[in-house]
């Protein structure tokens, strides 16, 4: 079990990682081939064309994935919602404090 000194305390060793099969030229090589493959694969018409200003709707593509979250979302825009849920608590008040009356007053 370590003792702690305020003086002397040492510092914790710095992250010093060298990838050992990690060569930055060859990565830059096969993305460059990779770009030029894609490129005639686009005019050959084999692969189809990037839209490369258009983004993805993900929220959109998870709420159709998820059953609750795509009822939630056809509730939402039926704007129809049960009696309970929007009162649900002032029913749960009204349940405990008619509880209340019932076992105070008639004992």
């Amino acid at each position: 079990m370590g003792i702690f000194f305020f003086y002397n305390n040492r510092k914790p060793r710095k992250f010093n990682y060298t990838p050992i099969l990690y060569n930055p030229d060859e990565e830059e090589r096969k993305r460059k081939l990779q770009d030029r493959i894609d490129k005639v694969k686009r005019e050959m018409g084999v692969q189809p064309e990037e839209k490369t200003g258009e983004k993805k709707d993900f929220k959109g593509e998870f709420v159709s994935q998820t059953r609750h979250l795509k009822k939630r979302k056809e509730k939402e825009n039926s704007g129809k919602s049960s009696f309970f849920a929007n009162n649900g608590l002032l029913i749960i008040i009204l349940v405990i404090l008619f509880a209340i009356f019932f076992f105070w007053f008639l004992r």
